[in-house]
């Protein structure tokens, strides 16, 4: 059977231009082609696959067949060789042959963009790999200062299915040299104090025994972690854990990891010892709802075997996941219901066979033990969105309402609506299958869904009509509509919901009571919003707050402030994720007492939206400085009492305020 798939792969190559590493990428960002690098001819055959069929680990780069025959080029940024007479490229690949005359496959150098001369080159009569590559190059090219190289294939792209690659490095190995690689395995959100994590590589010539790891979090103290009990030769690599966690304010975080040590001392290199990472707090976590994804056929039997056990475990556990199946046009000829719309999000996953099964947008293995466990990961992970989605019709015509509701800010991420239909029977063929759950039958605005920035707490939402008479839709009273929101490119699922049929959702955004430190704020009432709360002698630790909603539906997220004095907030929203309430309790000293601070200056609320109250500064010079110590804001004279940031990014930032006497007040603050 010709190829069952259409791949949709982006290799990425983040460039280290340092030292004498010079390109390493492990294909980690997503971006296509990557910064810095080029495509000649064929860009939408280049992608990435969550797979890891080149050896690596997911993602991996990866070139699909098309009806061509031509030639196709990725190349490096340039390179500064000067002084050098050889370096080594080393890669994973594997080659998926399909017919002969298969095209061939290479590595080429150039330089000052001079003609491309080849230094690895296979033209395959069959798979090839997986297996690690090393090639040295000690060409005319090397030495020069604008050195690429590039990754080719040159003949009928018909006759291939696909290549893949991972772990791209090019280098000049020294004595002792080792680099931090990775910070993927490091969360990108977090809500509890987390772990950092990430990987090592030897890439230099003497085995790596012990490293000593440092990371700091927003110019905060440094904190170090020695591991050993391993040894790592050229190109070993070693995941490593620091021991302390990394915890904060709500907000992001600007993370910087490096290795202090190699073997005990500074190996020969240092300017491949750092890389960076934003990892945000969230500001508050629900339940997560896992995605099934399932790309299935009825002229497939495998998928027939396999949904003898998935359809009985999804109907046992449906109102704990979101459910979404896209019939496929393949086996020859193909499920009668398939649709451009599942076409698209074949495409999206790199899918290459049926039966196949993304949960929360990675790959899962179709049997039955791998499904279940897949469910045990995803709900063990945090939830930073909330869905309300409402959905009803007249006739053909579907009217759908989603609301999001995030917990931190997310980029460019998609929202995915899908009306299905719960069970059909009419495109049944030759797998022995008479009955079909959860088919998709309309993506809603379309397959790409809508792209969006989300901003904590600040809800999202779509209204969308759309006519179903042209859709497969056997039965419009047996209709469901899942909604999910999905990174763009980790494609990871961050949350997913069904829609309410008909729904109405409360629209109460207010509190029933305030809990301060165990007992009800004196003079609470549900539509006061600002309160002065007076400290007593002594207070040093900011009063826990908890509010009591009026209704089981509302979300309550309370911001606790980050000093005294200062202002915890309380946002509370309703049923429907629209209708919103913000409290303050505003922590006062009492009258007559000294502030433990330099000169009484006190700065409120904290955090803030963008208004801030600097009070007891007179004729003082007042800077503002962002996570990475870059000055963003300053003034000098300021005698004033309320400055405001709202056009500086969400954050976390760090005010210093000198007086007239002089004397330095810092303050931490942070941008909701």
């Amino acid at each position: 059977m010709k190829k069952n798939l259409l791949l949709f792969l982006l290799l990425t190559f983040s460039l280290f231009s340092f030292g004498q590493t010079f390109i390493w990428e492990s294909f980690d960002s997503g971006q296509m082609p990557p910064a810095g690098w080029s495509l000649s001819s064929l860009p939408a055959q280049w992608s990435a696959n969550n797979s890891i069929n080149a050896g690596g680990t997911a993602p991996e780069a990866q070139f699909t067949y098309v009806q061509q025959n031509t030639s196709t080029r990725l190349v490096s940024p340039m390179c500064d060789l000067t002084g050098l007479t050889s370096v080594k490229v080393s890669f994973k690949h594997k080659y998926d042959w399909y017919a002969n005359p298969a095209p061939k496959v290479g590595v080429a150098t150039r330089s000052h963009n001079g003609a491309w001369t080849s230094v690895w080159e296979k033209t395959p009569t069959g798979n090839i790999g997986p297996e690690q590559m090393e090639v040295v190059i000690a060409n005319g090219d090397v030495g020069q200062s604008e050195f690429q190289i590039c990754f080719y294939l040159d003949g009928n792209m018909y006759n291939l299915d696909y290549w893949y690659l991972d772990n791209v490095l090019l280098y000049n190995p020294l004595n002792l040299d080792a680099g931090i690689i990775s910070l993927v395995a490091t969360p990108s959100y977090f809500a509890e104090p987390v772990q950092v994590k990430g990987s090592i590589m030897n890439v230099g010539l003497t085995p790596v025994t012990t490293a000593e790891i440092a990371y700091q979090a927003d110019n905060g103290p440094v904190l170090t972690t020695t591991v050993s009990g391993f040894s790592l030769a050229t190109r070993g690599t070693y995941n490593f854990t620091c021991d302390q966690l990394l915890n904060g304010s709500i907000g992001p975080h600007a993370l910087k990891v490096w290795l202090n040590k190699v073997n005990g001392v500074s190996d020969n290199s240092q300017a491949n010892d750092t890389l960076r990472k934003t990892s945000s707090k969230v500001c508050h976590v629900v339940p997560k709802k896992p995605l099934y994804e399932e790309f299935t056929s009825s002229t497939c039997s495998p998928c027939a075997s396999f949904n003898s056990g998935f359809v009985p475990w999804c109907d046992t556990n449906a109102d704990s996941i979101t459910l979404v199946k896209y019939q496929m046009n393949w086996p020859s000829p193909g499920d009668p219901y398939y649709t451009a719309e599942g076409g698209v999000r074949r495409a999206f996953y790199g899918v290459n066979a049926v039966p196949d099964l993304c949960v929360n947008g990675g790959n899962t293995a179709t049997s039955m033990s791998a499904v279940a466990q897949a469910y045990i990961q995803a709900k063990q992970q945090i939830g930073m969105i909330k869905i309300a989605g409402t959905h009803s019709l007249t006739g053909n015509v579907m009217t759908i309402n989603a609301t999001i509701l995030p917990f931190s800010d997310f980029s460019n991420v998609g929202i995915y609506i899908v009306v299905m239909e719960k069970i059909t029977h009419n495109n049944h063929m030759s797998n022995g299958e008479t009955s079909f759950e959860h088919v998709m039958m309309k993506m809603v605005p379309d397959a790409e869904g809508t792209i969006a920035n989300l901003v904590d707490r600040v809800p999202f939402t779509i209204n969308e009509t759309v006519d179903l008479s042209e859709t497969h839709i056997e039965e419009y009273t047996d209709l469901i509509v899942g909604i999910f929101v999905q990174d763009q490119v980790s494609k990871q699922v961050f949350q997913s919901a069904y829609s309410t049929e008909n729904g109405l959702f409360g629209n109460e955004a207010r509190l029933n009571n305030i809990i301060l430190d165990g007992s009800s704020l004196p003079g609470f009432d549900p539509d006061t919003f600002n309160y002065n709360v007076t400290l007593t002698g002594g207070t040093t630790v900011v009063p826990g707050i908890a509010g009591i909603p009026f209704e089981s539906a509302e979300t309550v997220i309370v911001i606790p402030s980050l000093d005294l004095p200062g202002t915890t907030t309380i946002d509370v929203f309703a049923e429907n994720l629209t209708a919103h309430t913000l409290y303050s309790l505003n922590f006062e000293w009492p009258v007559g007492q000294n502030e433990e601070k330099k000169d009484n200056i006190r700065v409120y609320p904290n955090p803030s939206k963008g208004n801030i109250y600097i009070y007891g500064a007179s004729h003082a010079s007042v800077s503002v400085y962002n996570s990475i110590g870059k000055l963003v804001s300053s003034m000098a004279d300021f005698t004033g009492s309320t400055v405001n940031f709202s056009s500086l990014p969400k954050g976390v930032y760090v005010m210093v305020i000198e007086t007239i006497n002089h004397s330095v007040v810092q303050k931490k603050i942070v941008i909701i």
